[in-house]
């Protein structure tokens, strides 16, 4: 028996491709992807040019969400 979060995370990955289309899906994958590279250089690039290992919790929490959101993204395609 599946949660009603997984039914809602579900109905609404179904409700999104509609929405969309295939296209559009694969469009905001490349896009949450390129964002997601874009946040992991610069958190790689802050922590190895500073000699003190300084941590940008934003920029950490940002990444793990558009991660996510690519990750959700592929399943639904």
């Amino acid at each position: 028996m599946k949660s009603l979060l997984c039914n809602w995370f579900d109905d609404w990955g179904r409700t999104i491709h509609d929405g969309l289309g295939s296209t559009w899906i694969t469009i905001l994958i490349v896009v949450f992807a390129a964002i997601s590279l874009y946040l992991l250089q610069d958190i790689l690039k802050a922590s190895i040019n500073k000699t003190k290992f300084k941590i940008k919790w934003f920029e950490i929490f940002l990444l793990i969400i558009f991660v996510l959101f690519t990750i959700w993204f592929c399943t639904i395609l």
